[in-house]
């Protein structure tokens, strides 16, 4: 009965690494998506372009990062899907240290103020949304995001 039990958890550990993972893949293999929508409280705010994956290895040897071009410049951040795919969180990513605010595009403090933890309301192989209450710049205003994989 003991082997039994230690064998039925290994198995629901391995089932839910592999929905992150599965999630993960379809964002990965996409590697180009396009922004439809960014709004906070339902009211667009314009800044949409797309995203290109700059990861494609193993999401538990690395965390994925995307490019984010717009109009507003471009920026990186990195993503990840968690609690077996019910979560999506983006974290915004300054690649030069020493920076000051003038080498700073539009989309580099978007993504900042973006960065949080967002419930997946949508997770298809073209597209996604996600939604959250909980950012570092729009703290208890709902931002949605939509994607679509371009083809």
């Amino acid at each position: 009965m003991r082997k039994l039990t230690i064998l039925f958890c290994l198995m629901a550990i391995i089932v839910a690494c592999n929905k992150e993972q599965r999630y993960s893949n379809k964002l990965i293999k996409g590697e180009k998506w396009a922004v439809k929508d960014v709004s906070i409280d339902g009211k667009g705010i314009g800044q949409f372009g797309e995203w290109k994956i700059l990861s494609d290895e193993d999401i538990f040897n690395a965390v994925p990062q995307a490019e984010w071009k717009s109009e507003g410049g471009k920026t990186v951040f990195e993503w990840q899907f968690q609690d077996k795919g019910k979560l999506f969180q983006l974290n915004y990513l300054q690649l030069c240290e020493e920076c000051d605010g003038e080498d700073l595009s539009e989309l580099d403090y978007l993504a900042y103020k973006l960065t949080g933890t967002y419930e997946v309301i949508r997770h298809g192989k073209n597209k996604m949304e996600f939604s959250t209450t909980e950012t570092i710049g729009y703290s208890s205003k709902k931002v949605r995001i939509s994607i679509e994989r371009i083809k």
